[in-house]
């Protein structure tokens, strides 16, 4: 019986930008959480309070998934998180655009499809180079 590969690790600095993006995850999540106690909104529109926090708790989820990752520093883990990442993005770059022209939505978001379309790139690239390493690693052993 050959023994199991050496789990695939993320590149260290890699792991740092991940585990800075969980520090802004969690703040940003319990922002979300607090805002309506402390009249706080980070939406470009009024949300209800059942709303917020149900968009904290998701932001706040994903922080807690970045600093395991961070911690770990696995891309069995990691894979996971990125995963998401990739859906999330091609979904906000598709919909939010459709929603603005369709509805005339607020027309600041647009802010955050070039956001969304510049981390799309290197998440993309991450996230297939990782999986590369992985089929790699499993076709030798």
């Amino acid at each position: 019986m050959t023994p199991a590969p050496a789990p695939l690790k993320i590149w260290t600095p890699l792991r740092a930008v991940v585990g800075f993006a969980a520090l802004i995850n969690l703040l940003v999540g319990l922002i979300f959480i607090i805002g309506p106690e402390v009249g706080v909104n980070l939406w470009p529109s009024p949300v209800g309070s059942t709303i917020s926090r149900f968009i904290g708790a998701i932001i706040f989820a994903n922080g807690i998934g970045s600093a395991l990752v961070t911690w770990n520093g696995a891309w069995e883990n990691a894979r996971v998180l990125f995963s998401v990442a990739l859906v999330y993005g091609l979904i906000v770059l598709f919909a939010l655009p459709f929603d603005m022209l369709v509805y005339q939505k607020d027309t600041i978001l647009w802010g955050y499809v070039a956001v969304d379309f510049i981390f799309l790139l290197p998440i993309g690239l991450i996230f297939l180079w990782h999986e590369y390493q992985r089929w790699q690693t499993r076709r030798k052993a």
